[in-house]
């Protein structure tokens, strides 16, 4: 498929909205479940989100094949729209409750439809520089706000900030509607999820890159889940400066993710994903023993910073090495390996929450960043090919 510009430029500010909506709402939602069940209980309901987003992925390859990519990917934002609504208005802890589980489990499937209009205009020679500019765009929308997060929750509530995030959502909705009124599916593969895992299990590029897709997955539900929790309960930092410190952290994202991208396309994603998991894993083990030298906020919001720069370079570089590899006649592969964001949701938060158990949030980030450098086996692994 040749690359087509407007039509991509069309579905990155829909992904801009859409992650903009998902960043609003992101570093509260645990804090918001806390409310109703408890710290200690909290990871349950983001791992039953997560396995309804693996069920669902199992099933839209099928369901796009049928229906087409534009009506399923309206049908899922209108949806989402509903349930932040339900969010921001209902009360009680079993209605609140359902709607979030409902939430978790439909975020991973807009992202997985977003890769498909993406790969469906994209260039695989390009593949690199256009997921560059695809993370940076996105990257941009969660990093901007969490300012704005913090300063709703601190002057009007948590409640309120589901309700922008639904409106910011809906706009989405209609621009989606609007730009890709015209778009025609291709020739879908009948590939099932079974028969994708086979395929990936039989090509070492492609189960190495997924298992790499893992640990970041993994690497973001730690830090989305505990990260708040440690900061708020434990270091009682106030929300505003926790909005503050998450924007700034999520910097790289928005100032080197393209030029990554770009990079990538030139000299290779192998050797650069080595570079990326170092940075990462060192600086989250030293944002776990930060608060045996100093309680200022300037220099959590520094370490965070450079957690972030090793994961954003993780992060296109992964993605563009799978892209360049399929396209979006694959979609069953595509959904395989969106899957790797809610399975981490499963395996993260029940993990987190016996070493929260047992041991304290110190251990938790540091076998964390352990995990980013043994990783980098995997990357080195990948050289070889």
């Amino acid at each position: 498929m040749q690359n087509s510009p407007k039509k991509i430029r069309s579905i990155l500010l829909v992904s801009f909205l859409f992650f903009a909506h998902f960043s609003v709402v992101m570093y509260i939602n645990s804090t918001a479940v806390e409310r109703f069940v408890g710290a200690e209980y909290t990871s349950l309901f983001y791992v039953l989100g997560a396995t309804g987003s693996i069920l669902l992925l199992f099933v839209l390859p099928l369901i796009i094949q049928r229906v087409g990519l534009v009506r399923v990917s309206l049908a899922i934002f209108l949806l989402l729209a509903i349930t932040l609504i339900g969010l921001g208005t209902l009360t009680t802890p079993i209605a609140f409750i359902t709607m979030f589980v409902l939430y978790t489990a439909l975020t991973s499937t807009v992202w997985y439809c977003t890769d498909l209009f993406i790969a469906h205009y994209t260039q695989s020679a390009t593949a690199g520089r256009t997921h560059g500019l695809y993370l940076t765009v996105i990257n941009t929308a969660i990093a901007l706000m969490p300012v704005l997060a913090g300063l709703i929750v601190t002057y009007t509530g948590i409640a309120s900030v589901y309700i922008v995030a639904a409106v910011l959502l809906f706009i989405a909705f209609l621009i989606l509607g609007y730009s890709q009124r015209n778009f025609v599916d291709h020739t879908y593969t009948e590939t099932t999820i079974g028969s994708a895992w086979n395929v990936i299990r039989q090509s070492p590029p492609l189960r190495r890159i997924l298992s790499i897709n893992f640990l970041m997955e993994f690497f973001y539900a730690w830090m989305t889940i505990f990260t708040p929790l440690y900061m708020s309960l434990v270091l009682h930092f106030s929300w505003t400066q926790i909005g503050a410190v998450f924007s700034f952290m999520l910097l790289p994202f928005m100032l080197i993710q393209y030029k990554v991208g770009t990079l990538a396309d030139k000299l290779g994603e192998k050797k650069m994903l080595l570079f990326g998991l170092a940075i990462a894993g060192i600086s989250t083990i030293a944002f776990a023993l930060l608060g045996q030298y100093t309680h200022s906020i300037y220099f959590y919001a520094l370490v965070l910073f450079c957690t972030r720069v090793g994961m954003c370079m993780v992060e296109v570089l992964s993605e563009s090495y799978f892209f360049k590899r399929i396209n979006d006649q694959d979609e069953a592969i595509v959904s395989v390996y969106r899957m790797m964001r809610p399975l981490a949701y499963i395996v993260a938060p029940l993990a987190g929450w016996y070493i929260i158990s047992t041991a304290s949030y110190i251990t938790l980030f540091v076998i964390l960043g352990a995990l980013l450098l043994l990783g980098m086996f995997y990357a080195f692994r990948l050289s070889a090919e």
